[in-house]
């Protein structure tokens, strides 16, 4: 019985030294996961503000051309309401 007591007792270090390991490791995760998403917010934020830009500017010129043809709609059937007015006379 001796051998298990000395076999549980040489795990403990073992087993103390692992933890010290995971807890550097996890530390070095965390460390490296900040520096990653700090690099992801320099990089790409802008990248993605000047999309959204560009999107916006998209959007806001189709409104514009959509709101034009509903004018243009509106006068090409005023037109064809006066000329049928025209040839029934």
């Amino acid at each position: 019985m001796p051998d298990q007591e000395t076999q549980t007792q040489d795990t403990d270090p073992i087993c103390d030294h692992e933890e010290e390991i995971n807890t550097r490791v996890k530390k070095e995760l965390d460390s490296l996961s900040r520096q990653l998403l700090e690099f992801n917010e320099k990089t790409f934020d802008p990248f993605m503000q000047e999309i959204t830009k560009q999107i916006e500017e998209r959007i806001n010129a189709n409104n514009k051309l959509r709101s034009e043809i509903n004018q243009q709609k509106l006068k090409l059937q005023k037109a064809e309401k006066l000329l049928a007015s025209l040839k029934s006379q």
